[in-house]
């Protein structure tokens, strides 16, 4: 039998095109789905996301192909920080309008620690996933305070003898502050020129917050090495942080009044030891603007 080449040559024609548009739609939503509400993700991994800690909450989108009805369902939500489920993170269910193709669900990932990236994953189920579409999704999120200046206050360190005037920003929603800079007006001032303890550097905030009506922070680098030995800084640290456990040992770290932080630091050199300063009153006093 002799092929006919013309008609050899446009099925050759069609098959390609035909491979090629189906592998461009490759993962599209299926629309043929009956009363199956067809709902799919955007994609499967979606964009890194970062929320204000007083509102931690986001969109993410999902679509459908099959639009010729109102439809309602649930999506499950699963985030993990390496291998540990953090438990309480939620997620909305979706509605869709009749003829509507897309719409919105919102995340809600309080239960996060500010800081912390999160591995996201959402998913849709069974029942109501596209054919051929995308079911599950993940995604990194993560949460951060909004910092707020209120203006410049004072820090005065009664141990060392510092005394500056930094700005103290607040973090929007919370009782949390920074207090920036604190060190760096002594440390770059002709008194310390003279003084052999002084380094090239000094913390570029203190972060603070409060907890049941006490005062807590991250330890600060001083800005000073112990016998001007600069692999032996000497930190700031809360009583809590050098093994002072008993929550008795830290009520001298609080606020005095409405404007005004008293901390009482434990000073230390790594392998070195230490100044404890944790049940005196005075040792540093921060004023609000």
């Amino acid at each position: 039998m002799r092929i006919n080449k013309k008609i050899f040559g446009l099925a050759i024609i069609a098959a390609a095109l035909f491979s090629s548009c189906n592998k461009d739609n490759e993962g599209a939503v299926y629309d043929g789905q009956g009363s199956n509400a067809g709902v799919s993700f955007t994609a499967s991994t979606l964009s890194n996301v970062e929320v204000p800690a007083s509102n931690p909450v986001f969109d993410v989108e999902i679509v459908r192909g099959n639009t010729s009805a109102a439809a309602t369902g649930s999506l499950t939500a699963t985030l993990k920080v390496g291998d540990d489920e953090i438990p309480g993170v939620t997620v909305t269910g979706y509605s869709f309008a009749a003829g509507e193709n897309s719409t919105t669900v919102k995340v809600d990932i309080s239960p996060l620690e500010v800081g912390v990236v999160g591995n996201l994953t959402l998913a849709v189920s069974d029942a109501d996933a596209s054919v051929g579409g995308v079911k599950s999704a993940t995604m990194k999120c993560s949460k951060a305070y909004e910092w707020v200046s209120l203006g410049n206050g004072t820090f005065i360190d009664n141990f060392f003898g510092m005394e500056s005037e930094p700005e103290i920003m607040k973090a929007q929603g919370f009782d949390r502050y920074r207090v920036m800079a604190p060190c760096e007006a002594y440390r770059t001032s002709p008194a310390a020129a003279e003084d052999t303890w002084v380094a090239t550097w000094s913390a570029p905030y203190i972060e603070l917050w409060v907890e049941d009506g006490l005062v807590f922070w991250d330890e600060w680098f001083t800005g000073q090495n112990y016998d001007g030995d600069k692999g032996s800084p000497i930190y700031a640290y809360h009583p809590s942080a050098r093994d002072l456990n008993d929550p008795e040992l830290w009520q001298h770290s609080k606020f005095l009044d409405e404007k005004t932080i008293q901390l009482a630091p434990y000073y230390y050199i790594n392998g070195v030891g230490g100044w404890n300063n944790t049940q005196d009153d005075g040792v540093v006093i921060i004023t609000l603007p």
